[in-house]
């Protein structure tokens, strides 16, 4: 049996490992083929990672939420310090963990994290890789690029922000948050308007593939390479064309609230009004954007004088356990 390298790396402020931290720590020192590394003020998620590659890591595991799995896949596409990139393995620990619902571990605690070891140990893992492809937003000129599978704009950036500042103060976490947000609007779209939430169209310039520049005034707008969204949604269809699953929703939509379970969990056809919802998969979007948009969670700021390019050629091997 070939031997297997396995890397862990520890966000210790993401929301279950405030509380849970000495556990995963605990187990983690009993594994002496398991290099463990927690991220401080002397330990940078580069330095972090700069340490996997040169240890000669095969099978890296992110124990944290969305953000720092972003920040994981932008430093190993991007920097490529890592020869053969590793797989890679999500142990759920954050606060809304998309990304990992869809391609992390099924489990939050050290015994799913201990069955996917076993597993490697086995050589038992070529069942469970998933080859996902990973987006790549190029937004300005002096940021790097960043890398995730889930950008939003528009109306999502405005529904984050209401969920992380209102919802969340609540009590309500996870996908209670999401399922709660996500009602909260829909009916105050119908009684109040989604205005009266700070949510309101935004009129933007697009262009899909090097095609056509497209003017148009939206709600909101997501770039995805997920098979599944928060509340284990699929807003998105008609996705052929490429690995970018791009959806679009005019402003003002159409029936939001009568037309909103086809939108998020509809088959083929949606039969959607055609005008307002619009769905297509790409290889590359051009965004013209004035405000922030989000990556897997984490804000960014565009430049009004050039382009939010999308695309997603590379890819990444996930485990799934």
């Amino acid at each position: 049996m070939s031997a297997v390298r396995f890397g862990l790396i520890s966000n210790p402020r993401s929301e279950r490992n405030k509380r849970g931290m000495h556990q995963i720590r605990s187990h983690a020192a009993k594994y002496p083929d398991l290099l463990h590394i927690e991220l401080d003020a002397g330990c940078t998620l580069q330095r972090a990672l700069e340490e996997m590659a040169r240890a000669g890591v095969e099978l890296l595991v992110c124990n944290s939420g969305d953000g720092m799995v972003q920040g994981v896949m932008t430093l190993m596409l991007e920097q490529r310090m890592f020869g053969e990139l590793p797989d890679l393995a999500i142990l759920p620990r954050g606060m809304a963990n998309m990304t990992a619902a869809d391609c992390g571990l099924t489990g939050r605690r050290w015994r799913d994290l201990q069955r996917l070891l076993d597993a490697a140990r086995a050589g038992r893992l070529a069942g469970h890789r998933l080859r996902r492809h990973v987006l790549r937003v190029d937004y300005r000129d002096d940021r790097p690029a960043q890398r995730g599978m889930f950008m939003g704009a528009l109306g999502i950036y405005d529904a984050i922000r209401i969920c992380t500042g209102t919802v969340h103060k609540h009590g309500l976490k996870g996908e209670w948050s999401h399922a709660a947000t996500l009602a909260g609007l829909l009916l105050g779209s119908l009684f109040r308007g989604l205005d009266a939430f700070g949510i309101d169209g935004h009129d933007i310039r697009l262009r899909i593939d090097q095609g056509e520049l497209l003017d148009e005034r939206l709600l909101l707008l997501l770039c995805t390479t997920l098979d599944r969204l928060v509340l284990r949604s699929r807003p998105f269809w008609n996705d052929q064309g490429g690995p970018v699953r791009f959806t679009r929703i005019g402003h003002p939509p159409v029936g939001l609230l009568r037309n909103a379970g086809r939108v998020l969990y509809g088959g083929e056809p949606r039969r959607l009004p055609e005008t307002d919802y619009r769905s297509c998969g790409a290889r590359q979007v051009e965004l013209w954007l004035d405000e922030p948009f989000t990556i897997d969670g984490e804000f960014f700021e565009p430049l009004r004088t050039r382009p939010v390019r999308i695309s997603a050629y590379d890819t990444l091997d996930l485990v799934r356990i």
